[in-house]
């Protein structure tokens, strides 16, 4: 018979796939989500080979860390409740979690969008929230909801603090010396990821 504690842990952390599974797995155990998730859904929404998935999921489930169901003749996976190290687990990929890629590779592609800036609170959002005024600014036409839904997917429903605005809008409150504007331009932390508008350059005269 399996028992739980004959896990050789040296087993489990060997890949990058095996890694974002668990992070995928293990951090939506901790926002009360124990989802069931299909083995095409993760290779999609981890950009890994089919056949990697189904191998690590595999591994996991003989590990006794996952367990799955059958409907409609296929597999669906989700966290062994009775896994003896969930907590540990829960901790590990939630001290070690950063967004910060993921926002990147969101809006490395968005040619409209002239200026995005993010605050270093991100990095530690799911542990310990920062008083930042805001996480995210950005000046860019775009879908609320679209974006909306992205960021609630990265930081497992936490509440995040952005603000989307216009460039005319932009300028306007800034020659009317809008002080929340300049705020959130001069905190403290902030990583400027794209700035077409060389706004980073010109914060002295914002100052």
């Amino acid at each position: 018979m399996f028992k739980m504690r004959d896990i050789d842990i040296s087993k489990i952390f060997w890949s990058k796939c095996r890694t974002k599974l668990l992070e995928k797995f293990f951090l939506e155990y901790e926002s009360g989500n124990n989802d069931w998730f299909h083995m095409r859904w993760l290779s999609r929404d981890l950009d890994e080979q089919i056949n990697s998935i189904k191998r690590e999921l595999d591994s996991l489930t003989e590990l006794w860390i996952l367990k799955y169901k059958e409907e409609l003749k296929k597999k669906i996976f989700y966290v062994n409740p009775r896994f003896y190290l969930i907590e540990d687990f829960v901790s590990i990929f939630v001290k070690s979690y950063n967004p910060l890629d993921k926002i990147k590779e969101y809006f490395k592609n968005k040619n409209d969008l002239e200026l995005i800036i993010v605050n270093e609170s991100v990095k530690t959002k799911l542990i310990n929230p920062w008083k930042s005024i805001l996480d995210i600014f950005l000046i860019w036409e775009t879908d609320k909801e679209e974006l909306w839904a992205f960021l609630s997917e990265i930081f497992y429903g936490r509440k995040i603090k952005y603000a989307i605005i216009s460039t005319p809008d932009f300028y306007n409150r800034l020659e009317f010396w809008d002080k929340l504007i300049k705020n959130i331009l001069t905190e403290n932390w902030n990583i400027y990821l794209k700035d077409n508008l060389k706004i980073k350059d010109k914060l002295d005269w914002i100052e």
